[in-house]
């Protein structure tokens, strides 16, 4: 008995040595992860500033206008809007009413 203990605390010791190292160096790997995932969400976060002032920026009313205006669009003319009617009798009232062709 007295022969067995030493070779079982050896082996004891082995294992427990292994598991700290394994632990260790996943320890490592877990950190350089985090400071991965930590670099990562900063540069989320100012994609995401940028983002938000150049939606700022572009809402505004000069720079939608000229957008439109570099697709062609032009401004509303009054002369030219048609207001459909929201329901069947409305629609009725409509076709039936004095001055329409």
């Amino acid at each position: 008995m007295m022969r067995i203990a030493p070779v079982v605390l050896s082996l004891l010791l082995i294992v427990c040595a292994l598991a700290l190292v394994t632990s260790q160096y996943r320890a490592r790997e877990l950190f350089a992860g985090l400071e991965v995932s930590q670099h990562e969400a900063k540069s989320l976060e100012a994609e995401g500033s940028r983002l938000r002032s150049d939606l700022g920026r572009a809402s505004q009313p000069a720079i939608v206008e000229a957008a439109a205006r570099r697709l062609g669009m032009r401004a509303i003319n009054p002369e030219r809007i048609i207001i459909l009617p929201t329901s069947a009798a409305d629609t009725a009232k409509a076709a039936f009413a004095p001055g329409k062709e």
